[in-house]
């Protein structure tokens, strides 16, 4: 994969080419905004400067040893460009079987009958309907689509088209929108969140942001259900944990008399409320959680201080079909707020071009830009904020993508290792939630009508999935030193006769009494 080279010359996007400047967007928070466009620009900060390159050209990058500092270059009409590699380098330097029964779950975290968002990692390729009780869709890892870097075609300057997508005639992709060049790529809204290349500390908040229908339900289960750690999400005020005075580890209640429950902070990080609830509470220096989990990254930063940051990781779906599958999900997911009956009537080339279809909701979310227009400015901070907050993972390598977590957070076994490993297996090749009601979705093939239209509505974040592909591949040297088998390292086991232990600590999860 490589990365888009610099937008070109300014201009209002042609309503011809199907753009539209305004629109509602409404994604599984209920946001609503419009059609955006998107950026690249030149001296974007203080750690990437400018080079003139002849016209056409790609942009230069050079290796200068200190963290961000990039040499970009720039087209003769002054946007900015790239190359595949070295622009947004990762280091920001230039250059189960089924698990025992003190494994099962609760269905606290997101299971076929109330899932939270219903994903799945079925291995078949089709887009699978579900019925409401199942709340899944039976999607599948999707295969891995090469962009490419290509050579531009003269008069492009320099853009590289996305998926094959043809330049309008003033030189720019059409969905996007030329920027200002002055973007502010300081981040100082997500300042409580360290930076990937910062140095590990144990005391770090591994904080997971929930993508809707990437996979992230999966990942979940294999904190929760898994690894048995203490959780930070909805199911922490359940049981009338919401009206607690302070702060506390909990165990919500329900299911078979013997099953162990799942701990959580008795906190929602869930809600933007919820978030500041647990602000007020002390939720960062309390460290109870070993993993928090939110739809809201900036809100979200406000959860942590200077001397109690947070982490950030995600896992990442191709836009397009994370779009197909939310089309599907959102038809039956009765539970969900965004639930609509009436589209089971609509085709999909309706729901591209309606208000309800998301629009480049990623690069939305990333840059806190839900309403109104987007531009390159959007995607040159959509692409700052991955490159330098989160470790990113991808559905289409979800067993690499859990291994990576595990060892750049240092998670090993505390509970049953022989049984938490199993737990693990079957989810990595199930998924948390299965599609079970056998009444299958064809995904549209590229090219088609229903596929060019939801492409339009997702040309920024297909340009920001590219870039994540290669950081996908870079970022592998975070975790280079570390086993790849680190979660059975120096595991310990509390339901084991004698029970063992880790140095630091670790209560053993209770059973369910009544």
């Amino acid at each position: 994969p490589g990365m888009m080279s610099g937008q070109t010359s300014p201009g209002m996007i042609d309503p011809s080419m199907g753009q539209t400047s305004s629109g509602t967007m409404q994604g599984m928070q209920g946001s609503e905004g419009g059609m955006y466009g998107a950026t690249t620009s030149s001296e974007m900060n203080g750690g990437i400067t400018a080079e003139n390159t002849a016209e056409g050209a790609y942009g230069a990058t050079t290796t200068s040893g200190a963290y961000g500092e990039t040499a970009g270059g720039t087209m003769t009409d002054g946007t900015y460009s790239t190359s595949a590699t070295g622009a947004y380098n990762s280091f920001g330097d230039a250059s189960g079987a089924e698990g025992s029964t003190s494994e099962a779950t609760n269905g606290a975290y997101g299971e076929a009958t109330d899932g939270a968002y219903g994903e799945a990692t079925a291995t078949d390729e089709a887009y699978g309907e579900a019925t409401a009780t199942e709340g899944a869709y039976g999607e599948t890892p999707p295969a891995e689509e090469a962009y490419g870097e290509t050579p531009p075609d003269e008069g492009t300057n320099g853009e590289i088209p996305a998926e094959g997508a043809e330049m309008t005639p003033e030189g720019y992709l059409p969905g996007t929108a030329p920027g200002t060049g002055n973007v502010d790529l300081s981040l100082a809204e997500l300042d409580n969140f360290k930076d990937t290349w910062d140095p590990y500390e144990p005391s770090d908040n591994a904080v997971f942001w929930h993508i809707p229908k990437a996979g992230g339900s999966t990942v979940k289960d294999v904190i929760g259900t898994c690894h048995r750690f203490v959780m930070a999400t909805e199911f922490g005020i359940t049981d009338g944990h919401e009206n607690d005075p302070e702060i506390a580890v909990v165990y919500p209640g329900g299911g078979p008399v013997g099953q162990d429950r799942s701990p959580f902070v008795n906190v929602d990080t869930t809600t933007i409320a919820g978030i500041e609830r647990a602000k007020q509470m002390g939720f960062a220096d309390s460290g109870l959680a070993d993993a928090v989990v939110t739809p809201f990254i900036y809100e979200a930063n406000e959860l942590f201080t200077p001397t109690a940051k947070g982490r950030l990781f995600t896992v990442f779906r191709h836009p397009i079909d994370r779009a197909i599958s939310l089309f599907y999900y959102i038809q039956v997911a009765d539970w969900e707020p965004s639930y609509r009956p009436d589209l089971q009537e609509w085709t999909l080339e309706q729901y591209a071009t309606s208000d309800v279809a998301e629009n480049n909701w990623m690069t939305r979310q990333l840059t806190n830009q839900l309403e109104g227009d987007l531009n390159d400015d959007h995607l040159a901070l959509a692409m700052e904020v991955i490159r330098r907050k989160f470790m990113v993972g991808l559905m289409t390598q979800i067993e690499r993508t859990v291994e990576r977590f595990e060892r750049y957070f240092r998670w090993t076994y505390h509970v049953n290792p022989p049984n938490q490993e199993a737990c693990r297996e079957r989810l990595l090749q199930g998924g948390s939630n299965t599609n079970a009601s056998g009444n299958k979705k064809d995904k549209p093939q590229e090219g088609s009508e229903a596929y060019e239209l939801l492409r339009l509505q997702n040309m920024y974040d297909l340009q920001l999935y590219e870039y994540i592909e290669s950081l996908f591949e870079e970022q592998d040297e975070f975790v280079q030193d570390i086993p790849a088998d680190f979660r059975n390292i120096d595991a310990t086991c509390c339901k084991c006769y004698p029970a063992t232990f880790p140095p630091e600590g670790f209560t053993c999860p209770l059973a369910i009494l009544n």
